[in-house]
């Protein structure tokens, strides 16, 4: 029996590969509290529960893309940006790998975040297959 693998770091620059078109700047796990250059907008990808591994075939976890805006002039939401991010990110659900299937998205308010941003969360279920293949441009091995 061989042990367990977790390709947690695989699995969240898969999906900032698929989200690369909907805003340059995206951050895996955490967003930094300053970047040089102005942002308008980014993405946060985050795998925030636990990956839990209930059978032999796959394992499970909660996956979320926080999407950020930059406030309007008064501290109003840019609910039109928000709002496009929104839909080209659910848009690309089911999303159907050889590694893993990510499903069912709900929508959830982020709210301001204090720093000139709001944010809507969009989490979803993520089943991973056990036999998930690690490509060689992430640089793992198992």
């Amino acid at each position: 029996m061989s042990a367990t693998q977790y390709n947690r770091m695989a699995l969240l620059q898969s999906l900032d590969e698929l989200t690369a078109h909907i805003s340059k700047n995206r951050f895996v796990s955490t967003r930094p509290n300053a970047v040089g250059q102005q942002m308008q907008d980014f993405l946060l990808i985050r795998l925030p529960q636990p990956i839990t591994d209930p059978a032999d075939t796959y394992q499970l976890t909660t996956g979320q893309i926080n999407v950020f805006a930059r406030d309007g002039q008064g501290g109003l939401e840019n609910t039109r940006r928000l709002e496009q991010m929104q839909q080209a990110v659910i848009s690309l659900f089911p999303i159907r790998t050889d590694n893993y299937i990510a499903y069912r998205p709900i929508l959830l308010n982020g709210g301001a975040d204090g720093a000139g941003f709001h944010s809507l969360i969009i989490q979803f279920n993520i089943r991973i297959h056990k036999d998930f293949d690690i490509h060689p441009k992430y640089n793992f091995k198992l």
